[in-house]
């Protein structure tokens, strides 16, 4: 586990109905561990255009990315608080641990994304293509997600408190034992609830 890893291990943002304190993370981040590599968007584009890939355990918060084609980019243990991802192609990135709360990712396409213990509360996602992402343990505390895509998505042991779910596609999702799900007016085709049931609506 990284050390980002282990720090973000050690804190559960919107158990609770409780909102990650970022003040707090910042002087955790300092007591506990080496400064982040802070880079800006224009850095990151940059770098990715002459061929570079892994930007593990950056600090880009607050960055503006919308619309940016980032196929593939490793952003694993990220602080990506508050950034605007919107209409991004982050599709097959690695975004394990990484921090995107606050953030506005209306649709941008993560299908086939590693998204394991990623936070993602208080998030905009709506109209987002989760398709075959891997959403295990994600923390999506009062996120919306309306229309969203999650054909095949896993979401095993995610933590859905409060998170909205109208209309979003959950076919061929895996939800089993994810935490405070909603349910909401989403469509549900093959689909493994909480409880290992598997669920499918009339069209």
């Amino acid at each position: 586990m990284s050390c980002i890893a282990r720090i973000l291990n050690g804190r559960t943002p919107g158990l609770s109905g409780e909102i990650f304190n970022q003040e707090s993370a910042s002087v955790e981040q300092d007591s506990n561990m080496p400064e982040m590599q802070a880079i800006s968007a224009e850095e990151l584009l940059t770098r990715y255009a002459a061929g570079e890939r892994d930007f593990p355990e950056v600090d880009l918060r607050d960055a503006n990315l919308t619309g940016a084609d980032l196929r593939g980019i490793n952003l694993s243990g990220a602080w990506l608080q508050d950034s605007d991802f919107s209409g991004a192609d982050l599709s097959g990135a690695n975004l394990e641990w990484a921090d995107l709360d606050g953030g506005e990712m209306i649709g941008t396409n993560f299908s086939g994304a590693n998204l394991k213990n990623a936070y993602l509360n208080v998030a905009e996602m709506q109209g987002a293509n989760f398709s075959g992402a891997d959403l295990s343990g994600v923390s999506m505390y009062t996120s919306l997600l309306q229309d969203a895509l999650l054909i095949g998505a896993n979401l095993t042991n995610a933590d859905l408190e409060l998170a909205v779910f109208d209309g979003a596609d959950l076919t061929n999702a895996n939800l089993t034992d994810a935490k405070k799900f909603g349910y909401g007016n989403a469509i549900y085709q093959n689909t493994t609830m909480p409880d290992g049931s598997i669920r499918s609506d009339d069209i």
